[in-house]
């Protein structure tokens, strides 16, 4: 097996890793650069296959849905078989009608811990990690005799550092090579840590007590992990969450009932939809998407009088 990293070493975001063996290739990631300025200006990197039909092209396996790591899969051809998670999938697809540059994919198979799948000649099994994007995986691949565990992004301070700390224990064994992120390494000295969601959890608690009106916090929609702390703290000081559509779609594509939505049995929630994203909406001619959710709607003229009891979640991707 031999591998060939075309980005991802020398900048955070845009991974692409390519391996081959016995003639076959896949992809681990194919992500758009963190500095790029659009999808239609950056170019795919030097992989055959990718634009034009190349039978050793296998497929392109997504460790998780955020853009660094899959963000240029729009430009490549549609015969490619993809293959990621279902619940990244579902937020990939739900981002689409909100995100500019994303595309709904179809993936052709389904990542899910632990469960091994084959690729032509590559054993892929991946492990569910924590990270700030939901539905992530690590991956250990073998073929030709050969071991490598690519770490994708994952963390230890989320809602799910038990991921972490299983993989710790029993982590892959006799790997030949081990592809690491390292975003945040130098960002903290030996003595610090990063604060976890429940140490974050009790912050909003506080600022939450603190101040008189509506509370707004910046965070990504499919960052869910930090909405669901939000939503906690919310609860905790008695106010009720405020999302728009773009988030509802979101914690619904996640497709977990532990997960606050726009559902039954999930108090303290409201969907506040701008005039901005109604027109959005409107022109893609998917109006009726919000429906489903009509008795959660919060209308501008209710949000004043109620805002000491509000804590409204906005933000981009």
């Amino acid at each position: 097996m031999r591998l060939r990293i075309h980005r991802g070493t020398r900048e955070i975001g845009g991974t692409c890793i390519e391996l081959e063996s016995e003639g076959a290739r896949i992809l681990l990631d194919l992500g758009l650069p963190l500095n790029a300025s659009d999808l239609a200006s950056t170019p795919l990197p030097n992989v055959d296959g990718l634009s034009t039909v190349s039978g050793s092209l296998l497929g392109i396996v997504l460790s998780h849905g955020h853009r660094d790591h899959c963000g240029l899969v729009p430009k490549v051809s549609p015969t490619i078989p993809l293959i990621m998670g279902k619940a990244t999938e579902s937020i990939i697809r739900a981002a689409a009608d909100f995100v500019p540059d994303t595309v709904a994919l179809n993936a052709s198979h389904y990542l899910e811990h632990r469960k091994p799948i084959q690729i032509g000649p590559f054993t892929v099994t991946p492990r569910l990690v924590d990270h700030s994007g939901f539905d992530a995986y690590a991956m250990e691949i073998t073929s030709g005799g050969k071991r490598i565990f690519y770490s994708g992004d994952l963390r230890a301070h989320g809602r799910k550092h038990k991921l972490f700390d299983a993989l710790i224990s029993d982590p892959p064994r006799n790997i030949d090579l081990m592809l690491m992120e390292g975003s945040s390494l130098g960002r903290l000295s030996d003595d610090e840590t990063f604060p976890s969601e429940e140490d974050l959890e009790g912050t909003f608690v506080t600022r939450f007590e603190q101040t008189e009106g509506i509370a707004l916090v910046a965070c990504s929609a499919q960052n869910i992990d930090r909405v669901v702390t939000i939503y906690r703290a919310a609860k905790r000081t008695g106010r009720s969450l405020i999302i728009d559509a773009y988030a509802a779609e979101v914690l619904k594509a996640a497709e977990r009932e532990s997960i606050p939505q726009p559902a039954p049995g999930w108090s303290n929630l409201a969907v506040y939809i701008p005039q901005r994203q109604r027109v959005q909406l409107k022109s893609k001619g998917i109006a009726a998407l919000v429906d489903g959710y009509r008795s959660f709607r919060i209308w501008p003229g209710q949000l004043a009088g109620s805002a000491p009891a509000r804590s409204c979640c906005f933000g981009g991707g």
